[in-house]
């Protein structure tokens, strides 16, 4: 299900350890997180709801993004600070002043392999349309995914909105009930993205070779949950997409920053976590868990998943008799986003 945007002003915050609960609270979308192995994934979103206008602002640990932007939306997201280099978006490396302007129905695909802190404004479609007007054609590919090159003064002020908001969400969510605050807010926010899409403002639309690459990675996961009770290896996966050996791996490195194999196991064991957490406790849900998802040595996936989630697949099944969701205020914040 998308995430609906509302028309309400309201400003909320959350901090998980679950990419799952991370994904599912942005706002804007259909995302899923996958953390690097190796890490333990740990994130904060705060988001600001201005009308039609929605501000996030994130601290998130090592990942793999993959998302969709709800169509008639458009999304401009904003590194504030990396820890590393490294970061791409579909492919294409994320430097500098760079932003990323993701049009409503875009498929994306961000590597992330250090810690980032990141600010996103979602907004109209048609409102993107007219803010761009004067900015250097072509800003928004349909179905594309385009890099921006923020000018200085464009990037300090983006930056400098994103922790304002980030403090206000922390420090002063009331003040949005003040008569005006939150127009007050929502029409800087507009002229600020005005200013980062003015004209002389660099834009690199998707390239065709990132959008082949895009739609191999695509297939490829598409091929896995048709075949998920069992490992898919590369030869098959080859000969069912019609790619050669070089072109798969190509694909995979230039999207996700990782080999076939390597991307595949990943996911996998994502999905066997979200199942251990959906369902009951029990050893023998474990097992069937294992099995139901490739994994016919029980001993390497417990040792697969422990590095990767930093418990053991039993930890995660007798600590979840339900999926976990949401919570209290912020689970009313969202359910409210998502229905306004």
């Amino acid at each position: 299900m998308f995430r609906a945007i509302g028309h309400r002003a309201a400003a909320f915050s959350r901090r998980t350890t679950e990419p799952d609960d991370f994904a599912a609270s942005l706002l804007g979308g259909q995302f899923e997180y996958l953390p690097v192995h190796g890490t333990t994934f740990d994130a904060t979103l705060r988001i600001l709801m201005l009308g039609d206008l929605v501000v996030q602002h994130g601290t998130d640990s090592a990942h793999i993004t993959r998302g969709v932007v709800q169509p008639g939306l458009a999304g401009l997201i904003v590194p504030l600070r990396r820890q590393g280099g490294g970061a791409t978006a579909n492919g294409a490396a994320v430097v500098g002043r760079d932003a990323i302007l993701v049009p409503g129905g875009t498929d994306f695909a961000v590597s992330c392999p250090a810690p980032q802190n990141w600010g996103s404004v979602a907004l109209p479609a048609e409102m993107l349309a007219e803010l761009a007007e004067l900015a250097p054609a072509p800003v928004c590919v349909p179905g594309g995914l385009s890099l921006v090159t923020l000018s200085a003064a464009a990037s300090e002020r983006l930056v400098a909105a994103f922790d304002a908001a980030r403090r206000l969400v922390d420090e002063a969510p009331a003040a949005l009930q003040v008569p005006g605050c939150a127009e007050g807010l929502a029409m800087s926010l507009v002229e600020m993205v005005a200013g980062a899409l003015a004209p002389g403002t660099a834009v690199t639309p998707q390239r065709r070779a990132t959008r082949e690459a895009m739609r191999v990675l695509r297939s490829a996961e598409d091929f896995l949950r048709q075949h998920l009770a069992r490992p898919v290896y590369r030869d098959e996966l080859c000969a069912a997409l019609g790619v050669s050996r070089r072109k798969l791996h190509d694909a995979f490195v230039a999207t996700v920053g990782m080999s076939p194999a390597a991307y595949l196991k990943l996911r996998r064991l994502a999905l066997a976590r979200r199942a251990l957490r959906q369902a009951g406790p029990g050893q023998t849900l474990v097992k069937s868990v294992a099995l139901s998802h490739g994994f016919w040595h029980l001993g390497y996936f417990a040792k697969d998943y422990r590095e990767m989630f930093g418990e053991t697949p039993s930890e995660t099944a007798f600590g979840m008799a339900v999926r976990r969701g949401p919570a209290g205020a912020v689970g009313r914040m969202l359910e409210l986003a998502r229905s306004g």
